[in-house]
């Protein structure tokens, strides 16, 4: 599945950056579906192939992975052959973490405040410090709106699609944001395999 993209070869994304990754995660970021039960659904489904072996947690992407993501644009390349040297597309489904791990990246933007809508004037640092919080066990971790004053919950800020907390996720490597969007067939599967809605976002390192 290697397509031409004029995006991928105008500089846009050069090896050394990391293209982005599509991350599918639970709604309430503090449940934790079964991972088994999870890799198992997705590889019947198709989603996903065979482990990679030098990868941790990391699978070939399977024979319906293209029918189940909406590829966004024409003639989008996605090189998902581990032979060619260089990135490629794979999926990685991550063990569960206690907490809520924040998956944030440098296309993070500041995040609305849940109450007045502003967008935080302090935005990075207080974040980064109650995203630690959270992470130790403090799930009641908040962060003051500057605008309105109001302390709210650091997972209930509005992050867009670009970001987001959970303890387990599915990660598709090397796509953009926005690049593919999951299907609702693809959406109906992860609730299948763990009785729970799931919503996605993009991240690049």
């Amino acid at each position: 599945m290697t397509i031409k993209d004029p995006r991928r070869t105008e500089g846009v994304a050069p090896p050394s950056i990391h293209v982005g990754r599509l991350i599918l995660a639970p709604r309430d970021s503090e449940l934790c579906p079964d991972r088994d039960r999870l890799i198992r659904t997705l590889s019947e489904a198709g989603f996903i192939a065979d482990p990679i072996l030098d990868r941790e947690c990391a699978f070939l992407v399977g024979p319906e992975f293209s029918a189940l993501l909406a590829f966004v644009g024409c003639a989008v390349a996605i090189a998902d052959d581990p032979q060619i040297g260089g990135p490629f597309c794979h999926v990685v489904v991550p063990q569960a973490s206690a907490h809520p791990r924040w998956c944030h990246g440098r296309n993070t933007g500041a995040p609305r405040c849940p109450a007045c809508r502003a967008r935080s004037s302090d935005w990075p640092s207080p974040f980064k410090q109650v995203a630690l919080e959270l992470a130790r066990g403090h799930r009641s971790a908040s962060v003051v709106c500057p605008s309105c004053g109001r302390a709210h919950p650091i997972r209930s800020w509005d992050w867009k699609q670009q970001g987001g907390f959970a303890r387990l996720l599915v990660q598709v490597e090397e796509i953009f944001p926005g690049e593919a969007v999951p299907t609702d067939g693809l959406f109906d599967l992860l609730e299948r395999a763990s009785g729970c809605a799931w919503r996605h976002f993009y991240v690049q390192d």
